[in-house]
């Protein structure tokens, strides 16, 4: 069998025993094993459970030889992992054909074992240089915040340096709502990327339901007046206070009522409600606007999510304000969705815990 093999161009090496045979698999790479059945030390049953219980070498194919023609013998090698089996005396035609099979395989799994290993090395590759675009991204946005915030400062400043006027008034107040836009934006990405992460930490206090609902209108009251939006609310005078952190629920809400006011037509209504409903407080936007398609209810709270509207075909840009909402809500123990009809406005709701648990 070694001559006939060597003559068709194969390399064999040959191993008088069990033993010896697995002491040269440990030692040099074969792509191949021809083990016969009956042999001194250990057995062909032997070799081949030894074979398969060792995690670098259970992959070579094994192709059992023996004068053993019984159904038993092939059956239990195949249970124990053989490739194949082929009985004495060989046939030539069988032998190249089977010995030709089980080499292709083996080259095509040596093939996938490269592919998965330089897969896992790129895709380890792409998650450092994602964690060191992250780590950059997060550094220049907090960088971003301290000369933006001393802009602001100085605008602000400006109205008690003297009377403006009516002109000078507009464009102080432009930019200034623009900087804040702007810091929003960047307290977004700065509490996304530590949300993502769990480092985020709220700070709980016993928060006044309506109190939180009239600081955020009035932060987005100026833009409801540009577009001659009408604000409302529904809040019920005997609402309790609930635990939660005060800036992240105030801006929960300043995003979705700047989400509804930046797609409500003008002369629309945009309305804040608030009820509890035991063990939980639901907070909810409505709006007047286009509406948004049922399909998008999900998408609309990932990152830099769009939805495009039926009706005008336009790209409703989400940015960042919604995905901040929902992991702001979750991370309260609550929850938020969305019930919409395209042309028949949205409504955008939140619950969390009435009590800290």
């Amino acid at each position: 069998l070694s001559r006939r093999l060597e003559r068709q161009g194969y390399t064999v090496a040959v191993a008088d025993s069990g033993r010896r045979a697995l002491e040269m698999l440990s030692t040099h790479p074969f792509d191949l094993v021809l083990l016969d059945i009956v042999m001194p030390d250990l057995n062909g049953y032997q070799v081949l459970e030894h074979l398969k219980a060792n995690e670098q070498l259970r992959h070579i194919p094994v192709i059992m030889i023996s004068s053993l023609d019984e159904l038993d013998s092939i059956v239990r090698c195949i249970e124990i992992g053989a490739e194949d089996y082929l009985p004495k005396p060989f046939n030539p035609v069988l032998l190249r054909a089977r010995i030709d099979a089980c080499l292709e395989k083996k080259r095509l799994r040596d093939r996938e074992v490269a592919l998965f290993e330089q897969l896992q090395e790129n895709y380890q590759r792409l998650r450092e240089l994602e964690a060191l675009r992250d780590s950059l991204t997060q550094m220049i946005i907090h960088d971003l915040r301290t000369p933006l915030t001393a802009i602001l400062t100085g605008l602000q400043t400006m109205e008690m340096l003297g009377e403006l006027s009516e002109a000078q008034n507009e464009l102080l107040g432009l930019a200034v709502r623009g900087g804040q836009t702007l810091l929003g934006m960047i307290n977004d990405l700065l509490d996304i990327s530590r949300m993502e992460e769990g480092s985020l930490q709220l700070e709980y206090t016993d928060v006044a339901p309506a109190e939180v609902v009239h600081h955020a209108l009035e932060q987005v009251a100026s833009l409801a007046r540009d577009k001659n939006l009408t604000l409302t609310t529904h809040l019920p005078a005997d609402l309790p206070p609930v635990p939660a952190d005060e800036d992240k629920l105030r801006r929960i809400l300043v995003n979705l009522l700047g989400n509804a006011v930046k797609f409500t037509p003008r002369g629309g209504t945009v309305t804040v409600s608030a009820c509890l409903q035991p063990p939980e407080i639901l907070f909810s936007v409505a709006d007047t606007g286009e509406g948004i398609p049922q399909e998008a209810f999900e998408r609309i709270f990932e990152k830099f999510g769009q939805v495009e509207t039926r009706s005008s075909g336009r790209k409703m840009s989400t940015g960042l304000g919604l995905t901040f909402c929902k992991m702001a809500v979750e991370a309260h123990g609550g929850r938020i969705w969305v019930e919409s009809e395209v042309g028949k406005g949205s409504v955008f709701s939140f619950v969390i815990p009435c009590r800290r648990w």
